[in-house]
């Protein structure tokens, strides 16, 4: 995995050098709201790379508010077509989504430790791309779908009578799916 990432930066860096007039580099960023089982939320995001021709491939990274706060970082893909001077897009991406939050003991929980480890984040989505006369600037507006994945190991004191009284490991793994409204602006 972290050879592939560094090919793929080693990629984006050689490959604008090579043949300036084919390739530009772009920033994608996008504010959004996520809709799903368990509320609705915020995310933000921004993706950087090149590309070239209608196919766009670049490094993503985000926050996202969605059950737990998190960061995925991922690689995203998008591939433009035009329907009547009119730009749509689809854009997928695939990575990994790492928890930001700590869980406090208090007294509704009976958990002595929480660890979150990293999982797999995706998502793909259909959108409309707004021109400006520049021609490199564009408003983005993206549907989509997306899934979150993350792991939670918390530690649980049993209480017994005769010590040393061994502690519980619960395992948790929270799936989300859910629906994804983005307005971005590219340059």
């Amino acid at each position: 995995m972290k050879r592939g990432i560094l090919v793929i930066l080693i990629l984006i860096w050689l490959l604008p050098v090579h043949s300036q007039n084919k390739f530009q580099f772009h920033s994608q960023n996008y504010v959004g709201l996520l809709e799903g089982d368990n509320g609705s939320s915020f995310q933000f995001s921004t993706i950087n790379g090149v590309q070239r021709g209608t196919w766009f491939a670049g490094l993503g990274a985000g926050l996202d508010w969605y059950l737990y706060r998190s960061i995925p970082l991922f690689i995203s893909v998008n591939k433009d077509w035009k329907v009547s001077n009119r730009t749509f897009y689809f854009s997928l991406d695939a990575g990994t989504n790492y928890a930001w939050t700590s869980r406090e003991r208090s007294r509704w929980n009976d958990f002595i430790s929480s660890d979150f480890s990293p999982a797999i984040y995706w998502g793909a989505g259909i959108g409309y791309k707004a021109g400006f006369r520049n021609k490199k600037d564009a408003l983005l507006i993206n549907l989509g779908y997306s899934y979150k994945r993350l792991k939670e190991e918390q530690v649980k004191a049993v209480f017994c009578i005769n010590p040393p009284c061994p502690n519980i490991i619960e395992n948790y793994d929270y799936r989300t799916k859910r629906l994804s409204l983005q307005i971005g602006w590219q340059f």
